[in-house]
């Protein structure tokens, strides 16, 4: 009895001299933000235990949100491409705007199901959706540092690619 006694009382006394700088930190995601260095990040290998691994992984957090705007960007104008070809895609109608309107004509693209553009939109969609649920999820870390940069991130992104959505004639825009 005293040897089995012995040996719990060993065993909680390794528990407290871990080299782990992490191991006191309850990794559950409670809902409230906080700045601690230790974050799990996504992935069970994606760990900060130091402030230059929580940089490092703020970078690329940051770089993540700046290439997600670039390809929300590069979809619409892919779409906008295919809208003004003048093929046998494309088929302008009259709107409910009247005729006399700015949106008097609106291109209407008809991919069909197995068309290129169709399935390269598709992949598009696909690859968009899951870098969105990604980022949403580094949110939901409610480390204040990664949130922040990729709230900063999504900004900066917007702002090189946002202003390119201006010059992209957008038939239905006015209709709205």
């Amino acid at each position: 009895m005293d040897h089995m006694m012995h040996h719990d009382h060993d065993h909680g006394h390794d528990h407290g001299h871990s080299d782990d700088p992490c191991a006191g930190h309850d990794h559950s995601h409670a809902m409230v933000f906080h700045s601690c260095v230790c974050t799990e990040i996504l992935f069970q290998g994606w760990k900060t235990t130091n402030a230059l691994e929580l940089f490092g992984s703020a970078v690329a957090i940051f770089l993540a949100g700046v290439l997600y705007e670039g390809l929300k960007y590069y979809r619409e104008a892919l779409h906008t491409r295919a809208s003004s070809a003048s093929d046998s895609r494309v088929n302008i109608t009259k709107s409910e705007c009247g005729t006399n309107s700015p949106c008097a004509g609106t291109a209407v693209v008809k991919y069909s199901m197995l068309s290129g553009g169709h399935i390269i939109q598709t992949c598009l969609h696909f690859i968009q959706s899951t870098a969105s649920y990604m980022l949403m999820l580094i949110f939901m870390t409610y480390n204040v540092w990664l949130c922040l940069a990729l709230v900063l991130g999504l900004a900066v992104g917007y702002f090189f690619f946002g202003w390119k959505k201006n010059t992209v004639v957008d038939m239905t825009e006015h209709c709205q």
